[in-house]
């Protein structure tokens, strides 16, 4: 285990990680490792003898290769994640499963892990990462979105789940989450941030009012979440992103989102003309294009991905007022609600 106590510290180093200690009680290397090695040995048979890699967003991430020889990903959620919803998440991976849909496959039903619960799964990691700014991966993540989304289209046909369960909607006088990430404080950093809500707030409404029906979708659809093999897609990971949302607005979210990525070589924001392009590419899949009111609920969840990122970055640097080129702050302050308004203007014509 000395691998995954190693990884774990190098990560420390490099930022801090409350989301650890509120998983495992402590942000000890040698502790954290310790419990999910016995995690392993408790519930998958056997103990861990090789760490490939550990990262943590959401949750703690460790690809693994146990002692019998399987290679499994545990990932330890926050008790903020309520259990139910995580059986429901793994129900709906082994239904696309058999689908042939390129997601893993679920070893174990969700399960406590020290103050925590835990999900392991198969390590399915064939292929590479691809350049999203590549006009054949582009296209190619907005018809996997619409065949995810052509699946489960109708939550309530899925065995053994509640699609309300998956219904994490705000209520319209909450305009954000709970941040994704404990590094990121909104209230603490609301000063100087007024700007940003002040796009948001109108944005969140028009999505809560908007049209569109609602599905069962990939929410936080990005390329760093998906393996190739050639031109072939081989792996999608991170299904506790799954959420009842109207259609419009996951893809106008993806429309934004798509090219993010954790790697330096590769920029990680969506031009305008390629956020436009994968909603044409994503209609073309449907076979069949969004109305003029669809289209305004896809360009406001647009808006509201963009704030929500230049949140998270002011949290970081509430005092910076030169945003980097590329960054949310940066396009939001450059076109305000109107990132994806230029198709919709098109589209009311």
């Amino acid at each position: 285990m000395l691998d995954l106590v190693s990884m774990i510290t190098a990560q420390q180093r490099k930022r801090e990680m409350p989301l650890l200690a509120e998983i495992f009680g402590s942000s000890k290397p040698s502790l954290i490792a310790s419990t999910v090695d016995t995690f392993c040995t408790d519930e998958l048979g056997s103990r861990i003898i090789e760490t490939y890699f550990f990262a943590l967003s959401q949750s703690a991430v460790f690809g693994l290769r146990l002692c019998d020889g399987p290679r499994v990903v545990v990932k330890a959620h926050s008790s903020r994640h309520n259990i139910e919803f995580l059986r429901a998440v793994t129900q709906v991976q082994r239904y696309l499963v058999e689908q042939s849909f390129p997601c893993p496959r679920p070893l174990i039903e969700p399960r406590p892990l020290a103050q925590g619960i835990a999900t392991a799964e198969e390590l399915k990691n064939e292929g590479e990462y691809r350049n999203p700014h590549d006009p054949v991966v582009r296209r190619s993540l907005a018809e996997l979105l619409a065949r995810q989304i052509a699946l489960t289209r109708r939550p309530e046909a899925i065995p053994g789940i509640q699609p309300s369960l998956f219904d994490h909607r705000l209520p319209p006088e909450v305009l954000w989450p709970v941040p994704h990430d404990a590094i990121f404080n909104f209230e603490a950093t609301a000063t100087g941030a007024e700007w940003i809500d002040e796009l948001a707030r109108p944005a969140h409404q028009a999505v809560l009012q908007g049209a569109g029906q609602l599905v069962l979708g990939h929410t936080d659809w990005s390329v760093k979440h998906v393996r190739y093999s050639g031109e072939q897609v081989t792996a999608v990971y991170d299904w506790e992103s799954l959420a009842l949302e109207k259609e419009p607005a996951i893809v106008g979210a993806a429309s934004v989102n798509f090219t993010y990525n954790e790697w330096p070589e590769i920029p990680s924001r969506t031009s305008q003309d390629e956020a436009l392009a994968f909603v044409s590419e994503y209609e073309a899949a449907r076979g069949k294009p969004f109305s003029p009111e669809e289209y305004q609920t896809l360009a406001a969840a647009a808006t509201y991905l963009l704030a929500y990122g230049a949140r998270c970055e002011h949290s970081l640097h509430p005092e910076e007022r030169a945003y980097p080129d590329g960054s949310a702050r940066a396009v939001l302050a450059k076109y305000g609600d109107n990132f994806l308004r230029k198709q919709t203007a098109l589209k009311d014509k």
